[in-house]
Parts: C-alpha cells; structure tokens; sequence
C-alpha cells in the first residue's frame, strides 16, 4: 500500500515537468519566429550605401546682376516737342558753343535753323522749354559762362535775354552738376552729377532727374525732398511727358533680350505720402512700353539721342533721323 501513493506522486510530478518542457518548447519557438519576421521585414526595407562619388552640396548663389554697356552722360542734343508735327532742337556743348536752335513744323522732315548767339549772345544751350511753334524757352550760358534764360515770340526770328525768369526755372548749371535749380532757388541734387534734368508739364514744382550713375530720382517739393531712386539699367537720357516721364535705354543681350536698341521706358511718380503719411513724398515705378532697333552701339547713342513727347506723340533725334511714334515707340513714323 506504501508504494502506491509514492507512484502516484512520481507520474504527477513527470506530468508537471512534460507540461513545463512544452511550455517552453512553444514559447521558444514564439520568439524566434517573431525575430525571423522581423528580420525579415529589415531586410526588405533597402539599406542605404555609401557612394563611390560624394554629392556635393548646392548653396544657392545670388545670380549676377549685368552692368550697364554704358552709363549717362550730359546730353549733346535737345528736343522739345509742341503738337505731333510741330518741334524744336538744338546742340548743346561746353561754353562758346553757337547756339542755333531749329524749329520743324512738318513732322520733322525739315528743320528751319536760327541763331540764338548773334541775337542774344547766349551759348551752349543746356535746355529747350517749347511753348508753340512761335514761343520757346531756352537756357544756354553766357559771355561768362553763368546760366542765361532766352525766349523767343517769333519762331526764331529774334531772341531776347530775360534774367528774371531765372529765379523760378529749373536747369543744372553744367558747372555744378551736384545743385539743381528750381523754383525756390538753388537746392542740392540727390547725387553727385546731375547729367539729366526733366521738369514737369503739369506742376512747377516737380521735377526728375537722371544722375551719372544712371538712377533717376523725382521731386514733388520744388527740390526739398526727393524719392527713393529707381536704376533702370542702360539708361541714357530722360525727359517729361504728359503722363510723367520718359526714359530711354539702351537695350543689349546681357540686360534685355527683348529690345535691341533703345528700350522706351515710362517712369510714373506715385504720391505713397496719401496712403503712408510717414513714407517718401513720391516714389517711382518704370514700365517699358516700346523700343527702337538699332545696331549701334550703346557707347555711340550716349549723350547722342534726344526724346520729347507732346499730343500722345513721342519724338526721337536718333543720328540723322527724327522719328515719331504715336503707340508709346511700338512702331515709329
């Protein structure tokens, strides 16, 4: 009777071992699968490799800015336009040079001269300021080489001095390019060189000028402020228009594509003083709006053009020709 119960308890603990040995047989097994599958799924994620080239990595640069082919210089010529037929011209120069304005009442087919210097004793005209086909203004210098207002009633016939008419006229004495002069007296320029100076139709005391540096800058203030420059790049010369100002630019392969030659361009004055009390009086926008192709070289147009605008006609003095454009210079006449 003594060996059973012993029996018994053997087979119960053989039993309770066999079940633990499964046990662990089965949660072993568990394991590895579980490591497989996730070796698995390791393995079918591709593995990132060292490259036999190195990248190397982009820094992105500024892209270079094309300098002008050439920069503004003072105007050898002058033009001034009254009607879509009607226009005045001159050369300008250093002191002593004749002045012999001409006058064109035929589209510019044909000019008529006249001599300024022998009626007047003024010289080396600096600026045309055409009235009508029988009145225009001009500002030249005199026997001593200090600015002098001119004025003709008769179409050229004759000429008379008027000092007085300087006190409130805008021009640049060409011996002090870093003044202006305008309305409230002499004020300094918002540059070292003034080469271009262009006084609006619309309002005295405004006005824009073209520095050496080729910005152009504009006051509403008869010189007492002035805006933020704009820089359209080729610029050569600058004049007034009804709608503000023209600029034209010398157009060339590394700075405009679109035109070959001389780019039309409008610069508008914005008021932003109306909408920021704290801002600029003015600020400046350019669009351009035609262009005139031509081969020569930008060199050879400087200080060799001469633009004007009146009754939606836009002239140009280009060489031996004057043209007309009635489409902002998308076609010329």
């Amino acid at each position: 009777m003594t060996q059973q119960p012993r029996r018994r308890r053997i087979i119960a603990f053989s039993a309770i071992a066999l079940f633990l040995l499964i046990d662990a047989v089965l949660i072993t097994s568990a394991l590895t699968s579980t490591s497989v599958d996730a070796a698995v799924d390791a393995s079918s994620k591709p593995a990132a490799t060292a490259s036999a080239f190195p990248v190397p990595s982009i820094t992105p640069t500024a892209s270079p800015t094309a300098a002008p082919a050439v920069m503004p210089v003072a105007a050898t010529r002058l033009l001034s336009a009254v009607s879509a037929t009607a226009a005045w011209r001159a050369s300008a120069g250093p002191c002593a040079t004749p002045a012999a304005p001409e006058l064109s009442t035929d589209s510019g087919t044909s000019w008529n001269a006249t001599d300024a210097t022998g009626r007047s004793g003024v010289t080396a005209l600096q600026s045309i300021a055409a009235q009508s086909e029988s009145v225009a203004e001009f500002i030249g210098l005199d026997e001593d080489c200090a600015p002098q207002f001119i004025k003709t009633f008769v179409a050229g016939d004759n000429y008379a001095s008027y000092p007085d008419e300087l006190v409130d006229t805008w021009y640049v004495d060409p011996a002090d390019r870093a003044a202006v002069h305008g309305p409230d007296g002499l004020a300094a320029a918002p540059c070292d060189a003034v080469v271009a100076l262009a006084a609006s139709t619309a309002d005295a005391d405004s006005a824009a000028v073209l520095c050496a540096d080729a910005r152009i800058f504009a006051t509403t203030e008869a010189a007492a402020s002035w805006s933020a420059p704009l820089t359209v790049p080729g610029v050569l010369t600058l004049t007034a228009s009804d709608l503000g100002y023209i600029a034209l630019a010398a157009g060339h392969p590394a700075a405009s594509v679109a035109c070959l030659g001389l780019s039309v361009v409008n610069v508008s004055v914005i008021d932003v003083s109306v909408i920021d009390p704290a801002a600029e009086p003015a600020a400046l926008s350019a669009s351009t709006t035609g262009c005139y192709a031509t081969d020569e070289a930008p060199a050879e147009l400087a200080a060799n053009i001469a633009v004007a605008s009146a009754e939606n006609t836009l002239w140009l003095w280009i060489g031996d020709l004057t043209l007309r454009s009635t489409d902002a210079g998308q076609s010329w006449l």
